[in-house]
């Protein structure tokens, strides 16, 4: 082998296992974003207030990224139409539902719903004339599906009667999150840098909140001795914006199919995070959940044409 193509070789196995340690770096962040949101809401913030900042120090904390790389946010009539859909759809609207629903249901539960994203976006875009019928990912839509029916429908599933309720809306939640990846994918500004649009999207949608907080005093003072519940928020807004960042980038390194391989990671580590820190333990129908979840982000995943 010439010295050239050791060295290709060894560039590109190095470049994988960079990628792959970003992939492993980036779900377990994710993951751990439902727990201290957990934390946040129970410290007994207003999911208003709590959102608000949530949206706000993550929008700051991507401004000072755009910033070093000189790419900030455009203020252009189309980009402002951007910021406000998305950051209605991927952040106001989802982020309030969910700041409302972590105090009463376990954050493993949690992090087994969201993962029906990718799922929903499927079914959404394939109704919308998006994407063409595929077998196997409508199977895989089957699967999560039924994954939803093994929490919210045995009795022993869930520890609480009642919680089925909370799971069924962060469905809505979900479906938020879906529309805002449609929106993103066929309606992006041409020409706009990824980190300034969703710098853009983060600092509109705490914006949007500015009136309702006002409307329904749900204003978080968070300018005073922070207790654990702010540093959760805190930790919570940073590591979410800055996982992100890295998931543009793993983007760019290693291709789309790549970085949302980052689902499984994303789930399991979020199920993980709730045992270690509020020694959560889940029933046989939960644990199945998990499986068929995967299984269903498998078979559903974008396949390279």
């Amino acid at each position: 082998m010439s010295d050239r193509n050791y060295a290709l070789i060894h560039g590109l196995s190095r470049s994988r296992l960079w990628a792959a340690v970003l992939l492993l770096i980036m779900g377990i962040t994710w993951g751990a974003a439902v727990s201290l949101g957990k934390i946040a809401a129970e410290g007994g913030g207003h999911p208003l207030g709590l959102n608000f900042w949530q949206g706000l120090i993550g929008g700051l904390t991507l401004l000072a990224l755009a910033a070093v790389r000189r790419r900030l946010p455009s203020i252009r009539p189309k980009a402002m139409g951007f910021y406000v859909i998305c950051g209605i759809l991927g952040s106001s609207a989802p982020g309030i539902l969910l700041f409302f629903i972590l105090p009463k249901i376990s954050a493993g539960v949690v992090s087994i719903t969201f993962a029906t994203v990718p799922l929903i976006t499927y079914g959404l875009s394939y109704l919308l004339g998006i994407e063409r019928l595929s077998i196997l990912r409508c199977f895989g839509i089957l699967l999560g599906l039924a994954a939803v029916g093994l929490i919210v429908v045995p009795e022993e599933s869930l520890p609480e009667a009642g919680q089925a309720l909370w799971v069924l809306l962060l469905l809505a939640c979900a479906t938020s999150y879906a529309l805002e990846a449609i929106v993103i994918d066929k309606w992006r500004p041409d020409g706009e840098d990824a980190i300034a649009l969703t710098t853009g999207m983060l600092l509109v949608g705490a914006g949007l909140l500015i009136p309702f907080m006002a409307l329904f005093d749900g204003y978080l003072d968070i300018f005073v001795p922070w207790r654990t519940a702010e540093w959760a928020l805190f930790a919570m807004a940073v590591t979410s914006s800055l996982a992100y960042a890295i998931y543009l980038y793993v983007v760019q390194i290693a291709g789309p199919v790549y970085a949302s391989q980052t689902a499984y990671i994303v789930t399991f580590s979020g199920v993980l995070w709730g045992m270690a820190l509020f020694e959560e333990s889940h029933s046989g129908f939960v644990w199945a959940a998990l499986a068929l979840m995967l299984v269903g982000l498998t078979l559903v995943r974008p396949r390279v044409d």
